[in-house]
């Protein structure tokens, strides 16, 4: 409409206005269809436009949302990985905790390894000392057992003169001497043995051998009487021994300290290593039975 309007004042113009207004007018027509044509061309262009701004639009707002979306996903991964990363503190704490125990466990499983280490060794040692203890219960078994009450000699009080009276009369070792059967331990073991039936107070002495002349150890008997303390050489009781103590005018196998016939008396008093109050203090010393058990032969016994 605005172009007729247009068109009609021009031709009014050209009109009033001669043929220089026509060729105005003309030449304004054109312009106005190039105009025109200019116009249906920007149209198109902004339509064109519009549309890309419209597909601009929804990707933008599909990116939006997708953006939104991915923004809610990563707070639930952040808050997901806060929760985790607190976890991790404290599973960290709980790990460094568990360092701590296990580092104690082991100090407390060595200490333990060693007391059981320590154990096993006690252990061992106990069983060989329950070895050696049952080896010798089983040598004090070998002793008679009615080994000190025989009731085999008379009473006698406990005088050096009761004790002559003994050695003199009642008393005599039942063999001969024979080296490894019935030797120096034997014969002292005898001795005591009797000496203690009879009521006197006796050990067993093992030392060097007073008259020096053996090396292995010798072993006799110390008598305590109530007036003296009296050395006996054992193995001078045999009967054919007692003979030659008696033609000395002395009470046999007792070494005297003012004895001239015998040099070496003071070593018999002094110089011996282990007493033994009974036969088994001496068993328990050797850990055997064999050097003493004279009564293998059942003497004194059924």
């Amino acid at each position: 409409m605005k172009y007729l309007i247009i068109i009609s004042v021009l031709a009014v113009a050209l009109v009033g206005g001669g043929v220089f207004f026509w060729m105005s007018i003309t030449n304004l027509t054109d312009r106005v269809t190039e105009l025109q044509y200019n116009h249906a061309t920007l149209q198109g262009s902004y339509n064109n436009l519009q549309a890309s701004y419209n597909t601009l639009d929804t990707d933008y707002r599909t990116t939006l949302n997708n953006y939104n979306q991915l923004n809610d996903n990563y707070l639930t991964l952040q808050g997901s990985y806060d929760s985790l990363n607190r976890i991790n503190q404290s599973l960290t704490v709980k790990i460094g905790e568990l360092e701590t125990s296990q580092e104690t466990l082991e100090k407390e499983y060595d200490n333990l390894n060693r007391e059981v280490l320590l154990l096993r060794s006690e252990n061992r040692e106990l069983e060989r000392d329950n070895d050696y203890l049952q080896g010798i219960v089983d040598e004090y078994e070998s002793v008679p057992n009615s080994y000190y009450s025989t009731g085999t000699f008379k009473h006698y009080e406990n005088t050096f003169e009761e004790l002559s009276k003994f050695l003199t009369s009642d008393f005599k070792l039942p063999r001969d001497y024979e080296l490894h059967v019935f030797d120096c331990s034997e014969s002292a073991a005898y001795l005591e043995w009797a000496l203690e039936n009879a009521g006197f107070w006796a050990e067993i002495v093992v030392g060097p051998d007073p008259a020096g002349e053996a090396v292995l150890d010798h072993a006799w008997v110390i008598a305590y009487t109530s007036d003296y303390k009296v050395a006996i050489e054992a193995t001078a009781l045999t009967t054919k021994d007692r003979y030659a103590w008696l033609s000395w005018g002395r009470t046999p196998g007792v070494i005297y300290e003012d004895d001239d016939l015998i040099d070496y008396w003071e070593n018999y008093y002094e110089n011996y290593d282990k007493t033994f109050k009974n036969i088994y203090a001496a068993i328990r010393q050797f850990g055997t039975g064999r050097e003493w058990n004279w009564w293998e032969g059942s003497f004194g016994f059924e």
